[in-house]
């Protein structure tokens, strides 16, 4: 305890000099934990909207269709007996999906305006419950149940000058070989971020799309929703190998890129944790070396009378680890509290950039920060060994400080 009180009175003999230093170090410590934050923000965002809307965590149908789909390759609707009951506590919910492509068309004959479309069915009460698929209605609203709604993209309304409340010309070609052509209302127009899927993206009631393209009790995709994204891997393995009827792909497969982010994100974290700090030691040995050798008379003096070199460097140590512990811990507070408030009430930058499509997935332009243990505690541990780091010259030079020669010196 003599060690510490010497050690804190020690450091505000200079209170300027401190105060300078510990404020370096909290700032750092403080953007440090903001960037790690904002970093898992950036990733989870990415893994979110990749995931959370349409495709799911993992993606079940018969052998092969993913690789190559069809419209004729459909499984059945219900799946309930497929999942073994210790798996269920896991998943959060399963949405049945149905995808065709189909001509659209709406105006009159006059001004008459025909798109291409890829037609997603989905049982509306499913979605509410586990997707986010809703959260991209821009215009209108979601899906009722009602037989003849359709969803359209931003950029699909757009081509065929679409409106809320428009009829739409549904033509396509059922599972049996017959034509399906139905008049459908526009219910809602959504904007998911990517501008190529909103330009040919449509989406109505899976019963409806059932019964147009002959394909009763039957849907070409369940996409299983997660509790723990993370475990998308490990559930799918253990849907493969408990039955053969049905694959299971996890979005891993789906979006690889994603999937390699996240095979280096602690070297990432990591390399920035170095890049921030690498000045902020610099910094901190400058003062600690700085009082050092304002205070070697002092020292040996201290050594004439018998105090031993291991004291010492204890009291030099103490001295650089008070430092960087409560800048650490100061620094850390502050961050947490930014990121806390950033993951709670995340900032629109939208009016100044534009969404950006990567890797299967969109970046939304928001401010978005997620805290974590390993964000908060690795600056913190990061500050601390930094303390010990910047004390290991002073304290070889203690050890080699002669006092009589220290004296005459001083």
């Amino acid at each position: 305890m003599m060690i510490l009180r010497i050690g804190w009175r020690n450091l505000w003999r200079n209170r300027r000099r401190t105060q300078l230093t510990m404020g370096a170090m909290i700032f750092a410590c403080a953007m440090l934990v903001f960037s790690l934050g904002y970093y898992d923000g950036f990733l989870w965002s990415l893994i979110n909207n990749a995931t959370e809307k349409e495709n799911g965590h993992i993606f079940i149908a018969l052998p092969g269709y993913y690789a190559n789909p069809t419209l004729e390759d459909a499984c059945p609707e219900a799946i309930s007996n497929q999942i073994p009951a210790e798996m269920k506590g896991e998943i959060k919910g399963v949405c049945p999906r149905l995808q065709a492509y189909a001509l659209l068309s709406c105006g009159t004959d006059d001004e008459n305006r025909t798109q291409p479309a890829q037609i997603v069915a989905v049982d509306y009460q499913a979605e509410l419950a586990n997707s986010k698929l809703a959260s991209d209605i821009v215009t209108g609203s979601f899906l009722t149940g009602q037989e003849r709604e359709i969803l359209l993209g931003k950029g699909l309304a757009r081509k065929i000058r679409a409106d809320i409340g428009s009829e739409i010309i549904f033509f396509s070609s059922a599972a049996d070989g017959s034509i399906a052509s139905e008049i459908l209302l526009v219910k809602g127009i959504f904007s998911s971020g990517e501008n190529m899927r909103d330009a040919s993206l449509a989406i109505m009631n899976l019963k409806a799309a059932q019964q147009l393209l002959v394909l009763e009790d039957r849907v070409h995709s369940h996409r299983l929703f997660l509790h723990n994204p993370m475990q998308a891997e490990e559930i799918a393995s253990r849907l493969n190998a408990g039955q053969k009827s049905l694959e299971a792909t996890p979005w891993q497969s789906i979006f690889p890129q994603i999937a390699d982010i996240l095979k280096i994100w602690l070297g990432v974290q990591l390399f920035t944790v170095a890049i921030y700090y690498a000045a902020m030691a610099l910094i901190t040995f400058n003062t600690m070396y700085m009082a050092f050798l304002e205070r070697m008379h002092e020292f040996a003096v201290m050594q004439a009378i018998g105090l031993t070199r291991g004291l010492l460097a204890m009291l030099i140590l103490c001295e650089s680890i008070i430092m960087a512990t409560a800048s650490g811990l100061i620094g850390t507070a502050i961050g947490a509290c930014v990121n806390l408030v950033l993951f709670y009430y995340p900032i629109d930058l939208s009016r100044w950039m534009e969404s950006i499509t990567w890797g299967g997935s969109s970046i939304q332009p928001t401010l978005f920060c997620v805290p974590s243990l390993l964000s908060n505690l690795l600056p913190l541990l990061a500050m601390i060994l930094l303390g010990f780091a910047v004390a290991a010259l002073p304290t070889w030079r203690l050890y080699r400080l002669k006092p009589v020669e220290a004296l005459r010196e001083g």
